[in-house]
């Protein structure tokens, strides 16, 4: 299959710039047809290809491109003022050239289902508000600077594993994981996406996408944290301490059906990952948290290492106190001490339904009848971030993923579906 668009994008871009071109190639083969395997065991093979290329205009609005007025009425009467953003008349369309090529494969009657897909997204010219001093009279000025890439892979596998008249169970299972990289900014060593108090959200290039930026403490080369007179010491430059991206995700979904009952059950995964939790930064400085039990009547011994005062290193052996020690080592003056592996497994859904026999219906006007039981967001499985979800964000704005901050606990949802047919 072919396909060849061109989209108009009105006042968003420049007008000698604002229209792209996409094309998009994409095409299969049922090597199952081909070769004649449908009475095999490998009943339906197929492999499959594409390829296409994308414009947008990303984050980019309206009102970019051209010096605008605002108008605030205050006590001085109306005063117009200019946005924060400068204007740039030569942007361009941002491109994503996509590629891609899968298998689908149904063996033993279908009781046996795999689907995998392989993909690379090049992304160039994107749109960025490249931050600027105050001086120049903007805090910022749009430019097509950035490019990024991303490849992965995509796999799925469903198993009927007991199939009669009356009884089946399926387990359908996925798994995916995504690689990504910054590769260009323009030059610009790295780009501020968002950030609270001392942590920051960035773009760097060579790294994924969403650093996680802030204070660290001094170690020495083994790794081991440094004490002067008991207490860790707090590097001034901040460094990169995590990454939102995670390693993969997944999940597994089993289904029973009895008759005219069905039972589902939807477990999933996010596996690596950084999240900054200040819930946890805030508890340990202020005394709230279980943790900071530990020591308040005899004191800590903080692990790490301390100068032997001879250029090397010895064990930490300062005894301090809880209160200080917490009050140094966690708040708002370091952050490196609230990252934590952002890995959870949850139990997401569970469903009970019972679809009416047909002859209940009968007279009704109705072809089908299934009342359904549901319940989502059941259970934390496994986590390894203390006290908080993982699965948090400050805002639900680009520049705050992977960023806790007094997060509300998460809430379970019940509820009932009623599907009809006629």
């Amino acid at each position: 299959m072919l396909t060849f668009l061109e989209e108009m994008t009105g006042p968003v871009l420049p007008a000698n710039n604002n229209s792209f071109f996409y094309p998009a190639v994409s095409g299969s083969l049922v090597l199952s047809e081909i070769f004649n395997t449908k009475e095999s065991a490998f009943n339906y093979i197929k492999v499959r290809g594409g390829w296409s290329k994308v414009g947008g205009t990303g984050a980019l609005g309206a009102y970019n491109l051209n010096q605008t007025y605002n108008l605030a009425n205050n006590g001085w009467g109306n005063q117009a003022s200019t946005p924060n953003s400068q204007f740039n008349p030569t942007l361009r369309p941002e491109s994503v050239v996509g590629t891609e090529i899968g298998l689908d494969l149904n063996a033993f009657k279908n009781r046996l289902r795999f689907a995998g897909t392989y993909y690379t997204k090049v992304s160039t010219d994107l749109l960025v508000p490249i931050q600027v001093s105050a001086a120049t009279g903007s805090t910022s000025i749009w430019d097509n600077i950035a490019s990024m890439e991303n490849k992965g892979i995509e796999l799925q596998l469903g198993v009927t594993a007991i199939k009669t008249n009356d009884f089946s169970l399926d387990f359908d299972l996925n798994f995916a994981k995504n690689q990504n990289t910054v590769t260009s900014l323009g030059g610009l060593d790295t780009y501020i996406l968002g950030g609270q108090w001392g942590i920051n959200l960035e773009a760097r290039e060579g790294q994924p996408y969403g650093s996680l930026v802030g204070r660290g403490f001094e170690k020495d080369p083994s790794g081991n944290v440094i004490y002067e007179n008991g207490y860790p010491v707090i590097e001034t430059d901040k460094k990169i301490l995590g990454n939102i991206t995670p390693d993969w995700t997944g999940g597994v979904n089993v289904t029973m059906k009895y008759k005219g009952f069905d039972f589902t059950t939807l477990v999933d995964a996010k596996v690596g990952g950084d999240v900054h939790s200040m819930t946890y930064a805030w508890g340990r400085y202020a005394g709230t948290l279980e943790e900071t039990l530990i020591g308040r009547e005899t004191g800590l011994v903080g692990n790490g290492v301390m100068s032997d005062g001879a250029g090397g290193y010895v064990k930490n052996n300062v005894v301090v106190s809880a209160k200080s020690f917490n009050q140094t080592a966690y708040g708002n003056t370091i952050e490196e001490s609230a990252i934590f592996d952002a890995t959870y497994v949850k139990l997401r859904q569970m469903s009970l339904g019972y679809t009416f026999p047909i002859q209940w219906l009968r007279g009704t006007g109705m072809s089908d009848f299934k009342f359904s039981l549901v319940a989502r967001n059941l259970a934390i499985l496994y986590k390894a971030a203390p006290h908080i979800d993982p699965e948090t964000g400050f805002s639900n704005s680009n520049g705050n993923q992977g960023m806790e901050f007094g997060q509300i606990p998460s809430a379970r949802s019940y509820g009932f579906n009623i599907n009809v047919k006629f």
